[in-house]
């Protein structure tokens, strides 16, 4: 078997369900989606490896700043995600402002502070998202405006936010909607506790039943992406929304053979 590239097992590692993604489309194309991958897992860690805020807006401007010496024609040599990323901007004239977007989305996560309510969370996951889907689909040899790109990548960015509020929360993180958690009577410290966890499914099958829904396309990744989503959905489900249930937090029964067997025959 063919080894992988850097920014191939930089994803597989750190983001396997893009990894999972990337393989239903032409292989031709998968270095390229293995760089905007890398690149967005580098980006949406800051959080993470950050002691204080204003080190994480640095981080971050440090991305902004190396995206625009791509477009300039400057590349940093010797950061192998960048080298991948110039490749992947060059090889499919991606857009510079879709690097921006994801870059000032990410400032959120450093403000310490809840989505106030619903829209604010779907604005979220749009925001976090769908520039990265519209990138993708470009890479993909699909149109980034296509109307299901949007709904989709806000799915998609709901399910993986659901299944982490038990990671986000041992990290003192939060993105469930505030005036739910109010409505609820949750604290934050109760939810970084891991207390009330039936009062957190009530707000979890809210955000479900709300979520996009007959989101048909006939593009792969766009199909993929959507059904990876809703196999998520309906482990949850299965958990009556209880998030922090161990059983959500484990890869879902045959999720690989559903996920091919669904993309690949149905339409």
């Amino acid at each position: 078997m063919t080894s992988l590239s850097y920014v191939g097992e930089f994803v597989k590692n750190n983001d396997p369900d893009r990894f999972l993604l990337s393989l239903f489309c032409d292989a031709s194309c998968r270095e390229a989606l293995w760089a905007i991958f890398a690149f967005n897992h580098e980006i949406s860690k800051t959080r993470e490896v950050v002691s204080e805020s204003t080190l994480g807006l640095i981080r971050l401007q440090w991305w902004r700043d190396e995206i625009v010496k791509i477009y300039d024609g400057n590349l940093t040599q010797g950061h192998e995600v960048l080298t991948a990323l110039n490749s992947a901007i060059k090889e499919y004239n991606l857009p510079q402002k879709y690097f921006h977007d994801l870059i000032y989305a990410r400032e959120f996560d450093l403000e310490n502070v809840l989505p106030s309510d619903m829209k604010g969370f779907v604005n979220y996951c749009d925001f976090t998202c769908t520039p990265l889907m519209r990138l993708a689909i470009i890479i993909a040899g699909g149109k980034p405006d296509n109307e299901g790109v949007q709904d989709i990548a806000i799915n998609y960015s709901i399910a993986g936010l659901l299944r982490s509020v038990p990671h986000h929360a041992k990290q003192g993180r939060a993105y469930l909607p505030e005036n739910l958690l109010k409505e609820t009577g949750i604290s934050k410290d109760e939810l970084f506790s891991f207390q009330k966890t039936k009062e957190t499914a009530s707000i979890v099958e809210s955000i479900v039943k709300s979520r996009p829904r007959s989101l048909k396309t006939n593009h792969i990744l766009l199909k993929s992406s959507n059904i990876l989503a809703d196999i998520y959905f309906k482990q949850i489900q299965g958990q009556k929304f209880d998030v922090f249930s161990s059983k959500v937090q484990v890869t879902p029964a045959f999720k690989i053979l559903r996920l091919f067997i669904r993309t690949k025959y149905l339409r």
